[in-house]
């Protein structure tokens, strides 16, 4: 394909005229190219500004998820996905590379695992039941779907069925590192839980007034819609009150900060005496101070894409995403690299040496494996 034809067609994306076989045609010249470990052709603008990179995601290894990439601001190289199982990286010169794998230790990414703790007491962990009905409590029959979800529907043949339950009753997910869940609620809410994370609610969600979940790690929810009864997620910093809507919930005990990011509906916010009205595309962000402010949702919902996206984000807070998602512990020998500045696009299913070995060419952090825990020390300057 002539350099005329590719600008062509990334124009013609860039300004949302593109036909889907011409995605398709775009897509294939960009996978020729990595193949190849050509260069991208040389133009006035940056390759980082003209090229919108076209990846082709996998939230399941069945399933692709697509999307693009906006331009990365900063100097770094930039790491993205060509096809599944295969990430390469940007130089700032424009040419393109596949890294070789610097470790041979084997890290399996994370799966769906998760515990669920009844209101009795009893756990039953997700990870090994069986398709189909796994208990029925009060009222309520809770399944697990062929794909690993966890279904909460109303037991009809139960005589309990009916009427609310005097004494609300909770349950709990739990997901340990390196798992992740998917929960639909008896009310027809839908949530990811994320690594690391635990959601309680009470059985039939329904016997008060209100929908109140408590949270604990991150989780991604689309509430079902129910003027007369709201939704509210409780972490242990904010309150999150919703009727009906998407949005992310990122509360580790373990982070600096709370986040609530909004993609569809409305949602009101409140930590400590201050509160706010989000707006989809908008973020509470929640430390020492309380702060509103408009950003790209698709770096909050990455995650639960099946991706890892770092957005000029400390070396620090990316491993500890890391570390949760392969379940390994991060040991620095040099504390000046955690405040290196790194932007990445990759999956969350490949072997943690890809992302490592990537990592360690784009920029200037050393990596090691020993064990389950991951060495990090400043490179030695040749």
């Amino acid at each position: 394909m002539n350099r005329e034809t590719i600008y062509k067609l990334i124009r013609k994306y860039k300004d949302n005229t593109a036909t889907e076989s011409e995605k398709e045609t775009l897509t294939e010249w960009y996978r020729s190219v990595a193949n190849q470990d050509a260069e991208f052709p040389d133009d006035e603008e940056s390759v980082e500004e003209e090229m919108l990179l076209r990846l082709n995601q996998q939230t399941k290894p069945q399933k692709p998820h697509r999307f693009f990439l906006k331009r990365w601001s900063v100097a770094a190289s930039i790491l993205f996905l060509l096809s599944a199982g295969a990430i390469f990286f940007i130089k700032k010169n424009g040419s393109i590379q596949k890294p070789e794998l610097a470790h041979n230790m084997i890290i399996a990414p994370g799966g769906n695992k998760a515990i669920l703790t009844l209101a009795n007491g009893q756990k039953i962990s997700l990870t090994d039941a069986q398709k189909g009905q796994i208990i029925q409590q009060k009222g309520v029959q809770i399944s697990k779907t062929a794909d690993g979800q966890v279904v909460y529907t109303a037991a009809t043949d139960s005589k309990e069925s009916s009427g609310a339950i005097a004494v609300a009753q909770y349950n709990t997910m739990e997901t340990p590192r390196g798992g992740q869940f998917q929960l639909f609620l008896p009310d027809g809410t839908r949530v990811w839980l994320n690594a690391a994370s635990s959601l309680k609610y009470p059985v039939d969600l329904g016997s008060a007034g209100e929908r109140r979940v408590e949270l604990s790690g991150e989780a991604y929810f689309e509430v079902a819609h129910n003027k007369d009864r709201p939704f509210r997620v409780i972490t242990n910093r904010q309150v999150v009150e919703v009727l009906g809507t998407h949005f992310n919930v990122s509360a580790y005990n373990d982070e600096p900060n709370t986040k609530t990011t909004l993609l569809e509906g409305s949602v009101k916010v409140t930590g400590g005496d201050k509160s706010a009205m989000l707006k989809p595309g908008q973020e509470v962000s929640l430390t020492d101070h309380f702060k509103v402010s408009d950003v790209d949702t698709e770096e909050a919902v990455a995650w639960k894409n099946g991706y890892f996206r770092f957005d000029d984000e400390r070396l620090e807070t990316v491993m500890r995403k890391v570390s949760r998602w392969y379940n390994v512990d991060v040991v620095y020998r040099d504390n000046d690299v955690k405040d290196d500045l790194f932007a990445a696009v990759t999956t969350r299913f490949a072997n943690i040496s890809t992302l490592l070995k990537i990592m360690e060419q784009t920029g200037d952090a050393s990596f090691s494996i020993e064990g389950s825990k991951i060495i990090i020390s400043k490179k030695v300057k040749k």
